[in-house]
C-alpha cells in the first residue's frame, strides 16, 4: 500500500511537473511570435520569430498583387516626369534620373509580384506594423495645417520669415549664375528633403518630440503660405502647384514619422520588459523595406516638383505662365 501510495505521488508531480512545463512554453511563446501580425494594438507588445527574412507569415498573393500593383504606378508616375523633363525642359540627365526611379519601382513591383525575396510579405507587414504611427503623424500635420490657418485668421503671415529663412541656408554660390534664384531640380529638392526624412525616424532617439516637431511645423507652414497665397492669386492655382508632388511628399514624410515613433514605443516596451529584444531580423528587414519606400516616394516627388508640377500648373491656369 505505501509503495502504491508512493508511486501515485511520483506520477501526481510528474503530471504538474509536465503541466508547469508546457504552460510555462505556451506563454513564452506568444512573445516570440505575437510581433509577426504587426496589426495588433501599440498596446499588446508584439515581438516576431526570425525565421525568414521578413518575418511575416506570408499574405498570399493579394498582398503582393497589391504592392505591385502601386510600385507600377509609380514607375509610370515616374516615366511620365522621364518624358516631360526631355521634352519640356530638354534636360537629359535629370530625365535619365527620373527614368532610373522608373526603373526601380518596376523591378520592386515585380519582385513583390513574384513573392521574392520576401518583399510583399516584409512590405505588407512593415505597413501593418506602422501605420497607425503613420496616420499619427499625419494628424500632427494636419493639426499644424489648421494651426497656420489659425495664425492667418490672426493676421501672421509667416511668407517673409519662410523666404528670409530659405536665403540664410544658401550661400551665393548655390544661386544660377549669381542672379539671386536657386535653381529648383531634382538632386536641389532631394537634399533639402532628405535630412527632414531622416531626422523624423531618428526622432524616436529624442522621446519622439523632433518627430513631431517636424510635422506640426510643416504642417503650420504650409497651411499658413498656402492660404495667404490663396487669398492672392486664388486657391486653385495653389492647389495645382502643391497637389501633384505633394501626394508623394507627405506620405514619405509621414512613412519616416511613423517609423520613427514605432521606434520609440519599442523601445519603451524593451525598457517595461513586454519585449524581449529591441531590434531582430525580421523588424530590421521589414522596416528597412518601407523606409526605402518611403524615400524613393520622396525623390519623386522631387522630380514631379522640379519638372512636372509647373508644367501641370500653367496647362491648367495658363496666367501662371505669364
Amino acid at each position: 500500500m505505501d509503495d502504491r501510495r508512493t508511486d501515485d505521488r511520483a506520477t501526481e508531480a510528474a503530471t504538474d511537473s509536465g503541466r508547469r512545463e508546457r504552460d510555462e512554453r505556451s506563454s513564452a511563446e506568444p512573445r516570440e511570435s505575437s510581433d509577426a501580425g504587426a496589426g495588433t494594438p501599440p498596446s499588446s507588445p508584439p515581438s516576431e520569430p526570425d525565421a525568414g527574412p521578413s518575418g511575416e507569415a506570408d499574405p498570399g498573393g493579394e498582398a503582393g498583387r497589391g504592392w505591385a500593383s502601386l510600385a507600377f504606378a509609380l514607375a509610370l508616375v515616374s516615366l511620365a516626369t522621364a518624358g516631360s523633363t526631355a521634352a519640356v525642359h530638354d534636360a537629359a540627365l535629370a530625365a535619365a534620373g527620373a527614368a532610373a526611379l522608373a526603373l526601380g519601382f518596376g523591378a520592386l513591383g515585380a519582385l513583390a509580384l513574384t513573392g521574392g525575396p520576401g518583399v510583399a510579405a516584409a512590405l505588407a507587414g512593415g505597413w501593418a506594423e506602422h501605420r497607425r504611427y503613420v496616420w499619427f503623424a499625419t494628424a500632427l500635420f494636419a493639426g499644424g495645417v489648421v494651426i497656420g490657418g489659425a495664425l492667418v485668421a490672426a493676421g501672421v503671415d509667416l511668407t517673409e520669415l519662410f523666404l528670409e529663412t530659405l536665403m540664410e541656408e544658401f550661400d551665393e554660390e548655390e544661386f544660377a549664375g549669381g542672379g539671386g534664384e536657386i535653381e529648383l531640380s531634382a538632386s536641389f529638392f532631394i537634399a533639402q528633403n532628405t535630412p527632414p526624412f531622416l531626422v523624423a525616424i531618428l526622432g524616436g532617439l529624442t522621446l519622439g518630440l523632433v518627430t513631431a516637431l517636424i510635422m506640426v511645423f510643416n504642417g503650420v507652414l504650409v497651411g499658413n503660405l498656402a492660404i495667404v497665397t490663396g487669398l492672392e492669386v486664388g486657391f486653385g492655382p495653389i492647389v495645382a502647384l502643391l497637389v501633384p508632388h505633394g501626394i508623394f511628399e507627405l506620405p514619405a514624410l509621414f512613412i519616416a514619422s511613423g517609423v520613427g515613433f514605432r521606434f520609440l514605443h519599442r523601445t519603451v516596451q524593451r525598457i517595461a520588459g513586454s519585449r524581449d529584444s529591441l531590434f531582430t531580423r525580421a523588424y530590421l528587414y521589414r522596416t528597412t523595406l518601407l523606409v526605402v519606400f518611403g524615400w524613393l516616394l520622396l525623390a519623386l516627388a522631387a522630380f514631379v516638383e522640379a519638372y512636372l508640377t509647373t508644367v501641370i500648373a500653367e496647362a491648367l491656369f495658363p496666367q501662371l505662365g505669364e
